[in-house]
Formats: C-alpha cells, sequence, structure tokens
C-alpha cells in the first residue's frame, strides 16, 4: 500500500465493503463534525500483506458494512484485531438483535444504521478512546481496599470488554472487588456474583489455575501482561485476550490489579477462516497455473496475484498497480483488441471480459494468456469492480500455429494443381465445345475440381488466426456486399433474397471481412436448402436477454430444416449433410461470430424452413457513420 503525504497527514477512513458512494458520505459527515475531510482508503480487496504492512495513527477511523459478507466480514475483523487503538464502527441494517451483538463480539465500538446517526456513532467511539482506560482511571487515586464503595460503581457497562478488579491484601489474599460485564455476555467467564469472595473460590480447575497465575506473575514482576488462553464456557472453548495493569498505592504497594478481558473467538474464527479461503484459492491458482487479478476501477488501483508475476518472469510487485501498466506489456497488434472487450464488458453489452493476447516477459520474450473476468460490484448502474483470471496458453497457440502452417502449407500445395485443372477444363470446353462425346466428362471433372477449390478455401479461412481488431462499420454495407456476392447462386436457384434492418444507419465494432464471411456463408447455406423459387430473408433488430442489449440478425430461408442431429452437431467442423459440402461453413461462422464477443444458433421455424440467429452486442453509446466508420 502507497500512501501520499497528504494522507499521512490527514485522518483516514478505512473502510471495508461500504463502497464509494457510502464512504464518500460517511467522510463529509466526519469533515461536518471535525473540520477536515478524511482520507478514503478501500480495504476491501487486501490480503494479509497490505493488513499486516498498515500503520494507523490516532486520528484514523475503521468501518466496516456489517456481517452480511463473510469474506469482507473476516477481513473487517482482521483489520480491527490488527489495530485496537483505532475507532472502529460497523454499518447494521437493525440497531438491535443479533447482528449488533456480533458487531460488538468483534470488538467493534459501535454499530450504526445510516449516515444520519453515523456522526454520534463516532463521537461516542473517539470519547472512549480519547479518554484515559476506565479502569486506571478510577483505581489509581482510589481509597484502600478497607474503604466502602467499589471503584468502577459508576461506570456504565462496557460494550465489549470484562472490566474487573482484584483487590490484594497484606497477607497476598487475591479478592475480585468488581466484574464488569460487557453488553450481552455470555454467562461462564466472570461474573459480577464474584465481587467480595475470593478469587482463588471463583475461578474453577484448571482454567482458574492459570488466571491465579498471571495475576500472581503481574503482583511477582510489577510490570503489566497480556496474554491470551482457550477457556471452557458451557461445554464450548473460547479464547480471552486479556491484560492485567498492577495498581501501586501511595506507599508504592501492588495493592489492585485490574484486568481488561475480551472474547476474541469470533475473531480468531474469522481469521483462521480467512487464512483458509486464501490457502484453498492459492492451491486452486497454483494447480490450474493461473493468476488472479482485481481491479478496483474508482480508485485505479489494480491488483495481480503472485501466479500472474510468475507467468511474465517478474518478482510480485514489479509493476505499478494499474491497468495501464500490465497494459504496457501487452503486445502492440493486441492492445485494441483488450480495450474494446474491457469496454464492451464494462459497459453492460457482453456478460464477461474475455480476451486472447501477448504477453511480454522479464526476458524480452513473448508469452500467450487467455484473459477472463467479471464485473463483481457495482455502485448503482456504474461497475466499480472487475475481477478474473489470467491463463498461459503459450503451448496451445504454438500448436495451433504448427497446425495452421500445416494448413497452409497443404491448401497452397493442393490449389495450384487445382486451378491448373480447371484452366485445362476451361481450354477443354473452348476447344470441343457441346460434342457429347466429351460434355459429362468434363461437367464430373470440373465438379469435383470446384468441389476440391472450395474446400481449400474453407480450410485456409478456418486457419486464420484468432486477432480481431475490430473497427466500426456500416452494417448495411456489409450485408449487401455479401448479398451481391450470392447473386448468381440466388439467380441460378431462382430465389429471391430480401433485407430488413430496424435501424439502416447501424454502425458495430467489426472485422469488415471475417463478418462479411459470416454473412456470405450463411445466405449461402440458406440458398442451397431453398426450394427454387423461394425466398431467403435476413433482418437485424434489436433485442434484450438476460439483461444485455444485442443486435439479433436472422436468416431465414422455407426448406425442409434441420434434421435433430444437424441441429446437436451443425457446428462441428466437417459435419455436412449437403453432398458436396466442406463441413467447414457454419463451424467458420460460429467461430467468427464469438470472436466479436457475440453468439450463434439454428432453429427449425413453425412455418417450415430454418433460421439461423446471429446475436452480435449493442454498442453502450450508438456508433454514427460520422464517427470513424468504414463503408
Amino acid at each position: 500500500m502507497r500512501e501520499t503525504n497528504d494522507e499521512r497527514r490527514r485522518a483516514r477512513l478505512l473502510t471495508v465493503g461500504l463502497g464509494p458512494r457510502i464512504s464518500g458520505a460517511l467522510a463529509r459527515v466526519v469533515a461536518a463534525a471535525e473540520g477536515e475531510e478524511p482520507a478514503v482508503i478501500d480495504a476491501s480487496g487486501w490480503g494479509q500483506p497490505e493488513l499486516e504492512a498498515l500503520r494507523c495513527g490516532p486520528a484514523d477511523v475503521i468501518v466496516a458494512s456489517g456481517t452480511n459478507d463473510h469474506d469482507l466480514w473476516a477481513r473487517a475483523c482482521t483489520l480491527r484485531a490488527r489495530h485496537p487503538g483505532v475507532p472502529a464502527l460497523a454499518r447494521a441494517k437493525h440497531l438491535q438483535g443479533e447482528e449488533v451483538a456480533e458487531i460488538l463480539r468483534a470488538g467493534f465500538e459501535e454499530a450504526f444504521s445510516g449516515a444520519t446517526d453515523f456522526g454520534e456513532a463516532l463521537r461516542r467511539a473517539r470519547a472512549r478512546h480519547a479518554a484515559p482506560p476506565r479502569v486506571q482511571a478510577e483505581i489509581v487515586p482510589g481509597p484502600e481496599p478497607s474503604e466502602t464503595g467499589s471503584p468502577l460503581a459508576n461506570v456504565v457497562p462496557n460494550v465489549f470488554d470484562w472490566i474487573w478488579v482484584v483487590g490484594i491484601a497484606e497477607d497476598g489474599l487475591m479478592t475480585f472487588e468488581t466484574v464488569n460485564p460487557p453488553l450481552n455476555a455470555d454467562r461462564g467467564f466472570l461474573d459480577p456474583s464474584f465481587a467480595g469472595r475470593p478469587a482463588r473460590h471463583c475461578l474453577d480447575a484448571p482454567d482458574g489455575a492459570r488466571l491465579l497465575g498471571y495475576l500472581e506473575r503481574v503482583q511477582a514482576s510489577g510490570q503489566p501482561l497480556q496474554f491470551e488462553e482457550p477457556y471452557q464456557i458451557e461445554g464450548k472453548e473460547r479464547s480471552f485476550q486479556t491484560l492485567l495493569t498492577p495498581v501501586r498505592n501511595k506507599w508504592g504497594r501492588i495493592h489492585r490489579i485490574a484486568g481488561v478481558s475480551r472474547d476474541v473467538t469470533a475473531l480468531r474464527e474469522a481469521l483462521s477462516a480467512l487464512r483458509a479461503s486464501e490457502e484453498r484459492l492459492n492451491h486452486a491458482l497454483e494447480g490450474t497455473q493461473q493468476g488472479l487479478w482485481d481491479w478496483e476501477i474508482t480508485t485505479g488501483r489494480f491488483y495481480r496475484g503472485p501466479r500472474w508475476f510468475a507467468m511474465v518472469g517478474l518478482p510480485p510487485g514489479g509493476i505499478e498497480e494499474s491497468f495501464e501498466a500490465g497494459l504496457k506489456l501487452v503486445h502492440p497488434d493486441d492492445r485494441r483488441q483488450i480495450e474494446a472487450a474491457m469496454s464492451a464488458h464494462l459497459e453492460g453489452r457482453v456478460p464477461r471480459f474475455e480476451a486472447e493476447y501477448r504477453l511480454r516477459t522479464r526476458t524480452g520474450e513473448w508469452i500467450w494468456v487467455f484473459d477472463a473476468g467479471k464485473v463483481v460490484a457495482r455502485e448503482g448502474s456504474r461497475p466499480t469492480r472487475v475481477a478474473g483470471l489470467c491463463t498461459e496458453i503459450t503451448e496451445r497457440r504454438r500448436a495451433e500455429e504448427a497446425l495452421r502452417a500445416l494448413v497452409v502449407g497443404v491448401v497452397h500445395e493442393i490449389r495450384n494443381p487445382v486451378y491448373g485443372i480447371l484452366i485445362n477444363l476451361d481450354a477443354l470446353e473452348a476447344t470441343f465445345g457441346e460434342d457429347p462425346r466429351y460434355v459429362s466428362f468434363v461437367a464430373a471433372l470440373r465438379e469435383s475440381a470446384e468441389r476440391i477449390a472450395s474446400l481449400v478455401n474453407d480450410l485456409r479461412d478456418y486457419g486464420e488466426p484468432r486477432t480481431l481488431n475490430p473497427e466500426p462499420f456500416l452494417v448495411r454495407d456489409l450485408v449487401e456486399n455479401a448479398v451481391r456476392a450470392c447473386e448468381k447462386l440466388a439467380a441460378d436457384r431462382r430465389c429471391e433474397v430480401s433485407v430488413e434492418l430496424e435501424d439502416p444507419a447501424l454502425v458495430l465494432p467489426l472485422n469488415a471481412r471475417r463478418m462479411h464471411q459470416v454473412f456470405r456463408n450463411l445466405l449461402e447455406n440458406a440458398l442451397l436448402h431453398s426450394p427454387e423459387g423461394g425466398r431467403v430473408r435476413l433482418s437485424a433488430r434489436k433485442t434484450q436477454e438476460d439483461g444485455f442489449s444485442w443486435w439479433t440478425f436472422e436468416i431465414e430461408d422455407a426448406g425442409t430444416g434441420f434434421d435433430a442431429e444437424t441441429l446437436a452437431r451443425g457446428f462441428e467442423p466437417f459435419f455436412t449433410r449437403r453432398k458436396g459440402g466442406t463441413g467447414l461453413g457454419l463451424s467458420i461462422v460460429k467461430r467468427v461470430v464469438e470472436e466479436h464477443g457475440g453468439t450463434v444458433g439454428v432453429v427449425n421455424r413453425p412455418a417450415g424452413g430454418a433460421r439461423v440467429s446471429v446475436h452480435l452486442p449493442a454498442p453502450y453509446q450508438p456508433l454514427g457513420a460520422g464517427e470513424g466508420a468504414r463503408v
């Protein structure tokens, strides 16, 4: 954690789980009451190292969101345990009942429900920390044990500590003078009925023997003593943290020992749960070789886990904690793709952030990673926090590159002879014309050669790299170009192709060449399965699904539709029911659409025929043709 000089001078509001809006409101309450607005530091995403490294001053305040979120509450309890000298408050839905009792048991002085009562709760909490310790303030100038009246008779019940005093007679006999339990205290530890009774008669062995031993050590050494011990309370083991302070009379004899005990069982359980949760997460990340990251958008802090740094060969904390610092390690050709994918998710256009890109390591080499994340916190409709995992996929990409190189080589070796065959077939037709002796043979050879050429082209397209780099493009022109490319096939099938766009001026961020291939493949597929004289319809409209906005493109035909197996396997590579088909058309469509953050699906129409639906994310703000859109 890095602090500015200004933050060191100012009071700090250390928050856990509140969010920027509530934190800001509470900071304004503090400013109105104390004359200066505190620096707000969100500790919600801190791990054990940050919590241990934090140093607090007397002007700081810890404020937690309450007990609803187990992980955040455990982190808040850890922060409170590390800094007992700082006022600590927690927000509760109702200022009564078990939630408040749990807040007080965890060591928080006050509970509040909102900004309206936060100021008064903070004033009370600060008053407790500003005043001298109540036990010592009452006993240091106090009367001898023989005088009547309890030293703590006027002290109100404490909210989370047992405050108790043991008097020591001249002969060394130790007697409880008072026991002041906290509010909502469980029975069984120290009871107010102990007052006036010898300590050895009140405390059962073996717990009582240990406590008496500590009292005797303080009496003998004359020094304060702090310790933590387990005690059996109603058959259950509970942990108590105790501070014993010797009190001397005017002649210098230790005639009292003041004790302050706190039940820290809930805190220890929370710390244990937090450590166990962190260990499980670390083991899972180590096992899956994934690097965790967590971006707090409001503060700009970008946490990266140890595994992320190990992937790029840097020590933990080897780069600045910001989104931009990580972007500097990304290959220049991939940066636009990452920014576009993250913007699409933050704007609510896609349900998650996903990207594959290259990262530069400490040695200057490039590794491939797959990054996936999701908004995990919002303030209203505005995202405030994104978290995700980064996985190295260098070996997978190398295998893909090797396969792609093989495909390109095969395509090159096959395409040239095929084109040679087609050229010779053209020459054969020009020479012999419609000679019936050759017509059937030439037609069969041409069909086979054209099928091989089509397969070669599809293999080339399927083997293209996944890098996208979209740009704003006018969809109307893209669709019309695809329709023009299918005019000959439509004429041969005597089919009509109609286009219906809800927004003719629609501009989307696309890789135009590859999306042209998507629409062309789908139109060709629809035309090939339509009856002669049929109609193929391409439409586009804006839709809502699962809380996200999409542009839905539908290609419908009046053919026989898909059988059950084709509906289930239609997007598998090399699966086809059409004679002469390569089985790669729909596979290419699916791959390109998903690279654009979209989805594609096929159904049979109730009236007959098939419908293929392509869903592409709708921009958060409409793009215009005058904003750099290509046509």
